[in-house]
């Protein structure tokens, strides 16, 4: 079974959550790891990964916290998972053969690689969608 991570999934859902407030301020991590059920240790260190990839930046001290180090347009769930997981490879280069099992997961990772290039922003829209569809029953 093909399966993302923890690390990648919780990192997906952290950054989203900053590109929610994006331009309203820093979010400290705890108030993020309450927010998205994150072990707050377990985030710190996908926060330091993040940050060595570019893809947030922090600022120390008393009102310090997280933010996206680049617009929310500009941040691909496929970059989040590529910097906490690394390169997504279905077939290992050293086992390319000119056969059609090759080719079908040549196609896959391609598909998913271009499923995972929705951007932070395109998430926050529809996540918003979601939210104001559902229906309260009493």
């Amino acid at each position: 079974m093909l399966s993302i991570s923890n690390k990648s999934r919780y990192g997906i859902a952290a950054l989203l959550a900053l590109a929610e407030f994006y331009d309203s301020g820093l979010l400290q991590i705890k108030d993020i790891a309450f927010r998205c059920d994150i072990p707050h240790q377990f985030l710190e260190q996908i926060f330091n990964r993040l940050g060595k990839a570019g893809i947030i930046k922090s600022t120390r001290g008393k009102n310090g916290g997280y933010e996206l180090a680049k617009p929310p347009d500009r941040i691909t769930v496929l970059h989040i998972v590529t910097a906490l997981d690394g390169d997504i490879e279905f077939v290992a280069k050293a086992d390319e053969k000119n056969d059609v099992i090759v080719e079908l997961f040549h196609e896959a990772g391609k598909n998913l690689m271009e499923v995972l290039s929705v951007s932070l922003a395109e998430l926050v829209a529809k996540q918003q969608a979601l939210r104001k569809n559902v229906i309260y029953n009493i």
